[in-house]
Parts: structure tokens; C-alpha cells; sequence
């Protein structure tokens, strides 16, 4: 495959064996990925750096979109860091046309296979050489970032997640004991639909100061956080504990579920500067944590 700046490669792989060969093909710039798992073809958007070097191993950071989205959205919204922070921005996409990420099993009509999607990906990434395994990250926007809890309860292998403009569900996204610690900053106005919590009949969300209070708390983190203001709508909180692990709260004041312009470029440079400074500890194998269904 020629390096060609934006060429967008179609990459169909099938087995384990033939993904992580052909993904050994990733070229500079933007290349579009077919995978196959649990019998449907899935998309991503893998953006790789202009300097890209297939003998290195590049930080990934992994993006997923909301209800109703395509990869396209968070690939145009995350792009621009592969050159700048030389990383590889992975933008997946839900099962089309549903287009929902399955962020609590039984919440939607049906459980799609999300989690070993990403595992999947996550693995054969490693064994390719391809990506630093002890700096994948995770972010997503609304559903992207419900899903980015489940996976920072279920999966192994991410140093650090930023859920951005979302909730986070009870009896679902809470940290288990089989779960290790992981740096979390979550970004979200003060007049979202979940700032302040919700629930129905299907499920009851944590308000934004619960759901940081839980992983502040099974992080070590201490009680008083350090706190800055970035402009006159941006507050960013972060609890540290001893062991180097951070839980973080990005308040924008005034803001509801979609951020202004602005505001979302500022607090997604908090949120990558945050990500790229953890990294995953390697004193263990690297396993799944998910859910039994």
C-alpha cells in the first residue's frame, strides 16, 4: 500500500491472523478499516501520523461516537492529533444502522458485541507491534462515553479514559474488584441532561460529582483535588493518589450536551494532554475483565 497523505485504504480482514497482517499495512494518514466479528463487517477510521513508521509503536487512542454517528465525526474531531501528539486515532463505528454502541448489556434491543470488537482490534494492534500497549486510551462522545466506561471496567488495557458529555450507569460502570486502577477525566457541561443524574426504567445514571466520587475513591485518590480554571467557562479538578493514578472533573459552565466550538477544542486538549501523561503498568499478563452475559 503507497503512503499517500488522506488515501483511504479498505482493509477487509477476517481471520486474527489476517487482521493483524493486513493492519501491518497501515499507510500515513487516513485509512479506513473493515473488520469481521460475531458475523458483521465493522468499520473504523484509523488516522496514523505523516511521519508514520511502521517499525514504531505509536500511544493509540480510541474514539467512539454517539447515538446515531459514524466514524467520520470523531475521526475529524480527533484527527488532528495524530500529527500533533504522534499517535494513532482509532475512530470506530457502531453496528449500522442502529448506530448505538451497546454501553450496558439488555439496555438496547439487542447486545452487539461491542467490547470484544474492541478487544479484538486492541489485540491484534499489540501483536502487530503496532501501537504502545501500555498507552491506549479511550474517549467518546454521549453513547461513546458510556461505552468508554464499560470498557474501562471490562477490558485490560487502557492507561487512561476520557467519557466526555455523558453519564455513567448504575450496577453497570461501577469498578469491580477485578477491576485495576485507571486514570479518568470526565469533560461535561453543567447544563447536560446528565450533569445532574437520571433514571428510568431501564436505568438509573449517576450525577457528574457520584461518578467521579467512585473512581476517585477506587483510585487512592485523596479528597482535595487540585483545581484550575482555563477561561472563564472551564474548571478542570484533578484527585491524585499516591501511586501516580488520577481522577479528574472538567466542568463547563453554561454548556448543555454540546459543547461550543471553543469550548470542546480547549477541554479536548485537557483531555489529551491528561490521557498521553499515564501509562498502563506491565507487571502482569494482559487480560479481559468483561461481564459474563
Amino acid at each position: 500500500m503507497k503512503s499517500i497523505p488522506l488515501l483511504i485504504a479498505i482493509l477487509i480482514l477476517q481471520p486474527f491472523a489476517a487482521m493483524a497482517a493486513e493492519l501491518n499495512a497501515l499507510s500515513a494518514g487516513t485509512n479506513e478499516v473493515h473488520i469481521k466479528h460475531d458475523g458483521r463487517f465493522r468499520r473504523m477510521i484509523i488516522t496514523a501520523p505523516q511521519s508514520f513508521d511502521r517499525k514504531k509503536r505509536y500511544p493509540a487512542l480510541f474514539c467512539f461516537h454517539g447515538a446515531g454517528g459514524k466514524a467520520e465525526g470523531q475521526s475529524r474531531r480527533w484527527s488532528p492529533q495524530a500529527d500533533k501528539r504522534d499517535i494513532l486515532v482509532i475512530s470506530a463505528e457502531a453496528v449500522q444502522p442502529f448506530s448505538k454502541w451497546n454501553f450496558k448489556d439488555n439496555f438496547h434491543p439487542k447486545n452487539d458485541d461491542d467490547v470484544g470488537f474492541v478487544e479484538k482490534v486492541i489485540r491484534s494492534l499489540i501483536a502487530n507491534k503496532s501501537i504502545d500497549p501500555t498507552a491506549v486510551y479511550t474517549t467518546g462522545h454521549s453513547s461513546g462515553g458510556l461505552f468508554s466506561y464499560r470498557l474501562a471496567k471490562e477490558l485490560d488495557f487502557f492507561a487512561a479514559a476520557a467519557p466526555m458529555s455523558c453519564g455513567m450507569a448504575k450496577e453497570a460502570h461501577e469498578p469491580s474488584e477485578d477491576t485495576h486502577p485507571i486514570s479518568i477525566i470526565q469533560v461535561i457541561g453543567d447544563l447536560d441532561k446528565s450533569f445532574n443524574g437520571s433514571s428510568n426504567d431501564k436505568v438509573t445514571m449517576y450525577s457528574a460529582k457520584e461518578r467521579i466520587d467512585i473512581w476517585r475513591r477506587f483510585n487512592h485518590c485523596r479528597c482535595e483535588p487540585v483545581t484550575t480554571k482555563h477561561g472563564d467557562k472551564i474548571t478542570l479538578h484533578t484527585y491524585s493518589s499516591l501511586n501516580g493514578h488520577q481522577t479528574a472533573y472538567c466542568k463547563v459552565s453554561g454548556e448543555g450536551h454540546h459543547l461550543k466550538r471553543e469550548l470542546r477544542d480547549a477541554t479536548d486538549e485537557l483531555a489529551i494532554t491528561f490521557l498521553l501523561k499515564h501509562k498502563k503498568e506491565q507487571e502482569r499478563p494482559r487480560q479481559s475483565r468483561r461481564t459474563k452475559r
